[in-house]
C-alpha cells in the first residue's frame, strides 16, 4: 500500500461524520447485492418488492423488521471498520459508499407498511434539505461580504 494514498485521519473523521449526517444518504443507491449473516441477498429486490406491496402481512411486517435489524448490523460493523482500519481513501469511500446505501435501504423498509406515513416522512426531509439549503447559502453569502 502505497502511504499517499492511505486515508488520513482527518478524512476519516470527515466520513464518519457524513454517515452521521440527516442527508447524506438521500439519493445513494441501494446496494444489489449485500452479505447478511453469513448469505448473500439481492438487497435492492428485496428492498423493492416489500416496499412496492399495497397491504403488508404479518409475515412480511417481520420479513422487514428482521431485514432492518441486520442492516443496521451490518452498518455498524462497516462503520467500525471505517473508524478503526487501515484503508486507503479509494476503499473508504467504497465502504462510505455501501454504509449510505445500507441506510437509504433501512429508511425504504420503515416507510414500507405505511404510504401515509412515507410520504410525511419525505415531506420532513425535504423541509430539513431546504433548510440545510438555506443555512449553506447564508454562509456563503457571509464569506462573500468577508471578500468584499
Amino acid at each position: 500500500m502505497d502511504a499517499r494514498n492511505l486515508l488520513t485521519s482527518e478524512e476519516r473523521a470527515k466520513m464518519i461524520s457524513r454517515i452521521h449526517s440527516l442527508v447524506y444518504w438521500v439519493g445513494m443507491l441501494i446496494p444489489e447485492r449485500e452479505l447478511l449473516d453469513g448469505s448473500e441477498i439481492d438487497l435492492r429486490e428485496v428492498v423493492y418488492n416489500l416496499t412496492s406491496k399495497e397491504k403488508l402481512t404479518v409475515e412480511d411486517v417481520q420479513e422487514t423488521n428482521d431485514l432492518i435489524a441486520q442492516l443496521r448490523e451490518r452498518e455498524r460493523e462497516l462503520e467500525a471498520q471505517l473508524s478503526r482500519d487501515q484503508m486507503t481513501r479509494d476503499a473508504a469511500k467504497g465502504i462510505l459508499e455501501e454504509i449510505c446505501g445500507l441506510l437509504r435501504a433501512i429508511d425504504e423498509l420503515r416507510s414500507a407498511d405505511n404510504a401515509e406515513r412515507a410520504e410525511f416522512k419525505k415531506k420532513a426531509l425535504m423541509s430539513r434539505v431546504e433548510d440545510a439549503k438555506r443555512w449553506q447559502r447564508f454562509v456563503e453569502s457571509i464569506k462573500a461580504t468577508k471578500k468584499v
